[in-house]
């Protein structure tokens, strides 16, 4: 999949389908996307069937034995997984589940952390980003020299 970037304002239809952008279709193989809780904001993320077994590996590996109730608890709702086909027409319909869980209005916001793409509630993204602009300088610091090219 190549790296996707880009914001994108959409709308739920009464159907709970979105329109993915087509900048992000592009690296989808299949049309196939394994729909999940995001793991640390209250949104929607969308991998390639790829990308999301790289990441249940990531997580499976990252548990040390035994669990605690804590890892129970977030792998099985990490693990609660859709899968969904974007239609002829570039829509997703999103799982009732999933919406509620990550609080979706009607308009929302389609980005990418540059591997999977994330469905927003618009006002709740707006907010995020707010607190993170916020942060961005001590970010940046604590990330250190960054080669730009």
């Amino acid at each position: 999949m190549a790296l996707l970037s880009g914001e994108y304002p959409a709308t739920l239809d009464e159907k709970n389908r979105v329109n993915i952008p087509a900048r992000f279709r592009e690296g989808i193989p299949d049309n196939t996307l394994v729909l999940t809780r995001g793991m640390m904001e209250r949104c929607i993320w969308a991998l390639t069937p790829e990308n999301w077994e790289k990441l249940a590996n990531n997580l499976k590996n990252a548990v040390s034995l035994p669990m605690k109730k804590t890892d129970m608890v977030y792998h099985r709702l990490l693990f609660s997984t859709f899968e969904a086909e974007i239609d002829k027409i570039g829509r997703l319909a999103l799982p009732q589940k999933l919406k509620d869980w990550a609080a979706l209005s009607k308009d929302v916001v389609i980005t990418s952390d540059g591997v999977r793409i994330e469905i927003w509630d618009k006002q709740h993204h707006a907010e995020y980003e707010e607190a993170s602009d916020e942060q961005f300088d001590n970010i940046l610091e604590e990330i250190g020299p960054i080669a730009l090219y």
